[in-house]
């Protein structure tokens, strides 16, 4: 879920996966009334929902929905049978799991109608916010709709998609926004109703302000809802329609009846932690993401169209990297076909403007803090952490390994034979191994079933007409290929690939002149312990060590360690490790809305001697924030001066501009 703008300030790009694969209830289908008033902060539901029982759930069923002002009101309405027994529980959304039991056991498919009633209100949840100017309820992240688990083979529980007619009423001078479906206004006094019809199964995601839509015709209608105050830039439909349009030579093809592009309020962006998301025909995204285009991000919200929308993983090995990793590998694909330049940097530093930490760095960093887990099984914020740092790299690795033909038309194949039945991480393997037409046991083995990367250290000397060179793997012994910068004496230099598969490799490569240098890995295709970047991700562990707590909302713990790591930091902070943990006290005291203590902790900040330059134009624009909420015109002013040198001189990268331009008094 993941998550992904300038993201300096945002947790993670959001995606999360809840299919309907497995053992799931059939045709399961909704008419549903929403009345929605943002002024009084009221989200009130009711409907019927209906379906054809699975085998699993002949005495129970399981009907899930997000806490909210009121308790709901189901029944069931079958008469020929009775429910004798509720009882609740939640699940690892914090959503209310509603557990009805049956009088009496039922046969396979047997028909069965509910209906509901509640005012959901405005009690947070993830991917739910209302307040006067916007209400975002994604059905991804949040039962704000009643919803049906199914089991998947392995046990473990999703949400069901489902069809139908949803009638959204609201004030006339609001749009709501639900991608993939066909919509009909009826206008009333002073209210409008929007009916939106879902014939193609979805998960619901509904989305309500004060927007305006912009068309432009591509492969498939493009629809931009804007925010009235957000100008639009149509950059940013042409290059997504590209984007989308490149990536189906990648995947296959990707039938849609149109897509929409949805902006979401900064402010929203902020207090929830999402930096964007994507839903089946379309994309939500905050609005410092909106007015500009950025590859890396709109590339993996773009990619999940395919790898969690169109196939959706079955089962929870290698569920991250089937959604998560994929999408990340999408994106990195996109940047190499529209931003060669920047592809290396991607790879190993972080592509500007995106999430710095997705990328080789960002791994070293949480694996040196001892965050790791095997890429076919991670857990909780690793879902984002792991999967869109290493896991994009090793699939990357995995598809240069195959032969990037080979590795796109295995793609193609998974996409057009999976799209029903969803993709096990078993399923995925087994056509990559068929795709490259040997056995590839030994690289998941090395890559997705254990931990950590390689690490060598090399020599070399050069003896007449050749060079001698040893590398020797310091941890686990490694299969991979490894390509070699040589330089010469004058300048030029060439490249070689070698094939490294034990702990100690001894190589000659023939030379016609003298060599001053070796190079191992220059292009950082194989994520590994680069000894440049080691010593900053061992000092900078700290940082992702807290960071991981934030993302994971243990604020009082993360504050705590913070501080311990501050007090205990040596004078000499190369790498502006204090500066970077002060920014996230002040983002953490921020999201807590206490003001005076966000602003002492960035004011701290900037009196480091060492700055990240990172973080350093968003903490001059949190300073201007605050001081817009102060109504304090020296403070902001000052402020926002500085935020704007930042990011000039970090190659404007966060477009600081445009979001100071948004502050008023």
């Amino acid at each position: 879920m993941r998550y992904k703008t300038s993201n300096r300030n945002i947790l993670l790009c959001c995606f999360l996966v809840f299919s309907n694969i497995g053992y799931a209830q059939k045709n399961l289908q909704y008419q549903m009334k929403v009345n929605v008033d943002l002024a009084k902060h009221l989200f009130a539901v009711k409907g019927t929902l209906s379906f054809l029982t699975a085998p699993y759930s002949a005495d129970s069923v399981d009907i899930v929905i997000s806490k909210g002002s009121t308790a709901p009101v189901i029944r069931l309405l079958n008469t020929d049978v009775k429910i004798s027994k509720t009882d609740t529980s939640h699940n690892t959304s914090g959503d209310v799991v509603y557990h009805l039991k049956f009088s009496r056991s039922l046969a396979p498919e047997s028909p069965l109608e509910f209906d509901y009633q509640y005012e959901r209100g405005a009690v947070r949840s993830f991917q739910y916010f209302i307040d006067s100017t916007f209400c975002m309820a994604g059905g991804y992240g949040s039962a704000w709709y009643p919803q049906l688990n199914s089991l998947s083979e392995d046990g473990s529980k999703k949400y069901t998609r489902g069809t139908g007619t949803i009638s959204v009423t609201i004030a006339s001078d609001l749009t709501a926004v639900m991608a993939a479906s066909t919509s009909k206004t009826t206008i009333n006094t002073g209210s409008k109703t929007m009916k939106f019809t879902y014939t193609q199964p979805d998960i619901f995601s509904l989305y309500i302000g004060n927007y305006i839509m912009h068309h432009y015709q591509g492969i498939v209608p493009f629809y931009a809802y804007t925010l009235a105050d957000t100008p639009y830039n149509e950059e940013v439909s042409i290059k997504s329609e590209q984007v989308l349009s490149f990536l189906s030579t990648q995947f296959g093809p990707l039938k849609i009846p149109s897509f929409s592009i949805i902006e979401f309020p900064e402010h929203v962006s902020e207090q929830t932690g999402i930096g964007g998301a994507s839903l089946l025909g379309g994309i939500l995204m905050p609005s410092s993401a909106i007015g500009r285009f950025n590859y890396a991000l709109f590339g993996h919200e773009l990619a999940h169209q395919w790898w969690g929308n169109l196939v959706m993983a079955k089962g929870k090995k290698g569920e991250a990297m089937l959604s998560e990793g994929m999408a990340q590998y999408g994106s990195l694909q996109v940047v190499h076909h529209f931003d060669a330049g920047r592809a290396i940097d991607y790879r190993k530093k972080g592509y500007p403007g995106y999430i710095r930490d997705q990328c080789g760095f960002g791994y070293l960093k949480n694996a040196a803090a001892g965050n790791d887990e095997p890429l076919t099984y991670l857990t909780g914020s690793n879902d984002h952490i792991i999967a869109d740092s290493k896991g994009f790299l090793v699939l990357e690795l995995l598809s240069e390994t195959i032969g990037k033909q080979k590795f796109n038309k295995a793609l193609h194949q998974i996409t057009a034979r999976y799209q029903k039945s969803g993709l096990s991480w078993e399923n995925f393997t087994s056509e990559i191994s068929q795709a490259h037409g040997g056995k590839l046991d030994w690289f998941f083995n090395q890559w997705f079933e254990q931990t950590g990367v390689p690490e060598w250290k090399t020599e070399w000397e050069q003896r007449q007409n050749d060079v001698l060179l040893t590398i020797t793997q310091i941890s686990n012994n490694y299969k991979f290929p490894l390509e070699l910068l040589i330089t010469y004496e004058n300048g030029e230099s060439t490249i070689k690939e070698v094939e490294i598969s034990k702990a100690f490799s001894s190589i000659k490569i023939p030379v016609q002149r003298k060599v001053i240098s070796v190079k191992t890995d220059p292009y950082f295709k194989v994520i590994h312990w680069d000894e440049e970047m080691k010593p900053a991700a061992i000092a900078m562990s700290k940082i992702s060590t807290v960071e991981k707590l934030r993302i994971e909302q243990k604020y009082d713990a993360a504050e705590k360690l913070a501080r311990t790591y501050i007090d205990t930091l040596s004078k000499t902070d190369r790498y502006g490790v204090e500066f970077s943990l002060l920014y996230i006290l002040g983002r953490m005291k921020g999201n807590q809305k206490k003001s005076a203590e966000a602003l002492d902790y960035y004011m701290k900040a900037i009196k480091c001697a060492v700055r990240n330059t990172d973080y350093l134009a968003y903490t001059y624009y949190r300073i201007a924030q605050i001081a817009a909420q102060k109504k304090d015109q020296e403070l902001f002013n000052w402020a926002v001066q500085n935020a704007l040198k930042a990011d000039k001189q970090n190659n404007g990268v966060d477009h600081i501009q445009t979001m100071t331009d948004r502050l008023s008094f």
